[in-house]
């Protein structure tokens, strides 16, 4: 468990996970998952904070087969809280035994502006509807500091383009990110942090120069993932962003 404040005030709490047993199930992934969010609760309130105070989760499950169970338990954990989102199909964690692990951030005390709710039924997550039920929003703006969703070839009007071109989905996100950005009154050069995932290797060159050139003007840290898989199979790349208002 890794606690970060960062510059603007905001909380990262890093790498929460729990290996109760169970195997390696959907029943225990879930179990896992209320254990994880018992950890995020306490360690929240021990820096002063509650569930209410989450600004942006990452979700690192380790078998797209767990995601339904791992999902429900969030979306029922986090009832009313709309955070912004991240979901990754990850090949494997720290500790073998975990199923499931949670980086989240989170701004005490606030004040927390939501925007762009949405619920996890009524939009498509690549060409599908997920089963679960939740609660999220496209941008929280936090004080200074503004957490955006994780953005793919899904347009904001919920479209999705670019299957099987990492490039043109890429240029979708990075759009997204512009439109969402300037909704809680930033824009690119006000990024502090990028984050790209792509789910092959064959896939980082295309996804990276649709991303990298429209940093030129205000050249910003960036993170490079390969991971197993994203939201939907058909999701070839994510770009998350981060950014802090002047």
């Amino acid at each position: 468990m890794r606690v970060v404040l960062a510059s603007g005030g905001a909380l990262l709490l890093g790498g929460i996970s729990s290996a109760a047993p169970g195997g390696n199930t959907p029943d225990a992934a879930a179990g896992q998952a209320e254990a994880v969010f018992d950890a995020l609760e306490a360690r929240l309130a021990a820096a002063g904070g509650a569930l209410h105070d989450v600004c942006k989760i990452t979700m690192q499950i380790t078998d797209r087969a767990f995601r339904q169970a791992v999902y429900a338990v969030m979306g029922r954990r986090l009832l009313g809280v709309r955070p912004v989102s991240t979901g990754l199909i990850v090949n494997g964690l720290d500790d073998p035994h975990a199923l499931f692990q949670l980086d989240a951030w989170a701004a005490p005390g606030g004040p927390h502006e939501r925007l762009r709710s949405y619920r996890s039924t009524s939009v498509p997550y690549g060409t599908t509807h997920q089963p679960f039920v939740a609660e999220f929003c496209m941008v929280v703006k936090a004080g200074r500091d503004v957490f955006l969703r994780g953005q793919t070839g899904m347009s904001l009007d919920g479209t999705f383009t670019g299957a099987g071109d990492p490039g043109a989905q890429a240029r979708v996100a990075m759009d997204n990110v512009e439109t969402l950005l300037a909704d809680a009154g930033a824009t690119l050069a006000d990024a502090v942090h990028v984050t790209v995932y792509v789910t092959d290797r064959a896939w980082l060159s295309p996804a990276l120069r649709a991303v990298v050139p429209r940093f030129a003007a205000s050249p910003v840290p960036l993170s490079v993932l390969v991971v197993k898989g994203l939201a939907a199979p058909e999701i070839l790349m994510e770009v998350d962003v981060r950014a802090q208002l002047g």
